[in-house]
């Protein structure tokens, strides 16, 4: 979705404050045209509108409470990818999608629901958040946060999700600083070692538990039974040791992980991570293809009064975009979804 190797072709030959210029005119001021890059001549515009085109192929749904955008964007080779803008306060997070499809079946998801097609590749990864950069910039607002939450397994598309990270976080693209990534992983054990030993990365590390009993675990992961629940708490405790970042532990709230013994395993597993942490509470958002049920009030109200007893930091994640199929879960990549509101954009 980014033509970096298009534009390097385009300018060979050309003086070497060229590239700065392009790079200032792509994230600086984020055109969509090269007919925007003013101070390029004339005939490199005119080249690179042929050779380098910047338009992305999307479609844009807006929540009824304009709190979040999801786009349906069309790759090159005809897959789709969802991405979703978050606005909260002066926070505008972009929740990207690593992979077309998902390996890892999580029954309360729908992003693994069709299986997984492929890895993005570090143009695709970055050009989602260059998208919303682009929309921002009419508002004369920027992107402030990167969450790789959404459609894939970050983990499994190990090498493009970092060097779309570091890329992000050059002076002269987007200038993110790597605290404002997060990285959500079903508990890939590999990842988190090669993650723990990154130089100058330390952005935020998630995990998606959702029970911290196994034979429940690997009911709603299939992942689990690769990565069984002693083991991940062995790999973060080593993750917390070399980097001294807290952990997000994220849980899905369903009838079937919220009694007593759930909570008394999650205090148990905590323990045995031994590191800083914070559980976020998901409410469980409906997608198609899950039978699952969120715990009625009550069996909720005493789940999180056992948390707090128990001493477990907890707090419960507001659910954003549920009207357009954007919440934690929904994302499908799906191009057969008509919320009320939507804007076609090219």
């Amino acid at each position: 979705m980014i033509p970096l190797e298009q534009i390097d072709a385009a300018i060979k030959g050309q003086p070497s404050y060229r590239k700065a210029q392009i790079y200032r005119a792509l994230f600086t001021n984020t055109c969509s045209s090269w007919r925007e890059a003013t101070d390029l001549p004339a005939d490199l515009r005119a080249q690179l509108t042929q050779s380098a085109p910047l338009a992305i192929d999307s479609r844009f749904f807006e929540s009824e409470d304009e709190r979040s955008i999801k786009a349906l964007t069309r790759l090159a080779d005809g897959n789709y990818t969802e991405t979703v803008l978050m606005r909260a306060g002066s926070r505008n997070t972009v929740c990207v999608s690593t992979q077309v499809g998902c390996a890892m079946g999580c029954v309360f998801c729908a992003s693994g629901q069709n299986g997984f097609t492929r890895n993005l590749t570090f143009e695709e990864i970055v050009g989602q958040v260059l998208l919303f950069a682009r929309k921002l910039k009419a508002e004369d607002r920027v992107v402030t946060n990167v969450v790789f939450m959404g459609i894939g397994e970050p983990l499994l598309n190990y090498d493009n999700l970092i060097a779309a990270i570091r890329f992000m976080n050059r002076k002269d693209t987007l200038d993110l600083g790597v605290r404002r990534f997060s990285i959500s992983t079903s508990g890939i054990s590999r990842g988190i070692k090669k993650l723990a030993v990154e130089d100058s990365l330390a952005v935020n590390l998630a995990i998606s538990l959702h029970s911290a009993i196994n034979e429940k675990r690997a009911k709603l992961m299939p992942v689990d039974q690769r990565t069984r629940t002693g083991l991940l708490a062995a790999n973060l405790k080593e993750y917390f040791a070399k980097t001294k970042r807290k952990i997000m532990i994220e849980y899905v709230l369903l009838e079937m992980n919220t009694g007593r013994e759930d909570a008394l395993a999650l205090r148990d597993f905590i323990n045995e991570m031994g590191a800083a942490y914070v559980v976020n509470l998901i409410p469980l958002n409906e997608n198609d293809g899950s039978n699952h049920k969120s715990p009625d009030r009550r069996d909720l109200y005493d789940f999180k009064e056992l948390l707090t007893e128990l001493k477990i930091n907890h707090v419960q994640r507001h659910s954003f975009g549920t009207d357009i199929a954007a919440a934690c879960g929904q994302l499908a990549g799906r191009t057969d979804a008509s919320p009320a509101r939507t804007r076609n954009a090219r």
